[in-house]
C-alpha cells in the first residue's frame, strides 16, 4: 500500500555531523528526552550512567562496549529476569558473560560510582553482565547512535521513554534493534505500538512533535490507520510544524 505524505510534511532523516568524541559530555547536548505524558522534551546526558535504568536491585549490569576493552563501568543495572521474561534470547546469547568476583568490570563500576550520589558502594554485587558494543566500522557519531538505541531498547523494556536526536527516528531505530535482540517482527511491531501509547506519544492533541514522528513511523511501516491518524493532526496544526524538531 503506498501512502506518501505531501512535500511540506516530508520528514526523510538525514545524518547530523557531530564531530565531539564518544561519550564526551558536550556530544550529548543534542540529545533529548522524551516524557510523552507530560509533554516535555529535555535535554538528556546519561550515556555513561542512566539513573531511569539503574536499579539497585538489579542483578544485571550491561555495559556499552566488549568485554575487557574499557574499565569505565555499566551504563545500566537491571533485572536480568525481566530481561530473559521479554524474549529478548538472541541478545542474551550474543552479549551475556558471568560475573567474575575478581572482574575488572564490577570493580570499575563501584570506583565511577563516587562522584553520583545515587550509586554508592552498599549495592549487592551484580550476578551477570552484558557487553553490547557498536559494530566494527561506525564512526564516533554512529557508535554513540547505535549505544543510544540500546539505551532505548531496555527503555521500552522497562518503561521509561526515548531519547535520542528525533523522536521519529529513534522509534525506527528502536524497533530495529528489537528485531535484532528479540526476532519475531510481528510480535515487535504489536509491542513497540503499545509502548508508544503507554508513553502517550500517539497522543498527538497540539503536540506537534508526536504527530510529525509518528507520521514517519507509520509511513515507513504502512500503517494505514495509524498514518490517517497521524496526518489529519498535522494537517490540523500545519502552522505550527516548521517549529518542530521533528519536521524536515
Amino acid at each position: 500500500m503506498a501512502m506518501n505524505s505531501t512535500e511540506n510534511l516530508n520528514r526523510t532523516a538525514e545524518p547530523i555531523s557531530m564531530p565531539a568524541p564518544l561519550f564526551e559530555p558536550t556530544r550529548a547536548t543534542s540529545i533529548r528526552r522524551w516524557d510523552g505524558a507530560r509533554r516535555t522534551t529535555t535535554n538528556w546526558d546519561s550515556i555513561r550512567r542512566d539513573p531511569e535504568l539503574w536499579f539497585p536491585s538489579g542483578d544485571c549490569l550491561v555495559h556499552f562496549y566488549a568485554q575487557g576493552h574499557s574499565r569505565r563501568g555499566a551504563s545500566l543495572r537491571l533485572s536480568l529476569a525481566a530481561i530473559e521474561s521479554s524474549n529478548c534470547g538472541p541478545l542474551l546469547q550474543k552479549y551475556s558473560a558471568k560475573v567474575n568476583a575478581e572482574s575488572p568490570s564490577t570493580a570499575s563500576d563501584h570506583s565511577s560510582s563516587s562522584d553520583q550520589d545515587y550509586f554508592n558502594d552498599l549495592l549487592p554485587p551484580a550476578k551477570h553482565e552484558l557487553f553490547i558494543p557498536a559494530p566494527p566500522g561506525l564512526s564516533r557519531d554512529g557508535s554513540f547512535r547505535f549505544h543510544v538505541t540500546t539505551r532505548n531498547f531496555f527503555a521500552w523494556m522497562f518503561e521509561k521513554p526515548l531519547v535520542g536526536e528525533r523522536l521519529g527516528d529513534s522509534l525506527l531505530s528502536l524497533l530495529d534493534r528489537m528485531n535484532d535482540f528479540r526476532g519475531d517482527e510481528d510480535e515487535n511491531i504489536e509491542d513497540i505500538l503499545a509502548y508508544m501509547d503507554s508513553q502517550e506519544y500517539t497522543d498527538f492533541r497540539r503536540c506537534p512533535d508526536h504527530a510529525l514522528a509518528i507520521l514517519q513511523f507509520a509511513e515507513r511501516h504502512e500503517l494505514l490507520e495509524l498514518w490517517r491518524d497521524s496526518f489529519c493532526h498535522c494537517a490540523g496544526m500545519s502552522n505550527e510544524l516548521q517549529s518542530s524538531d521533528e519536521f524536515e
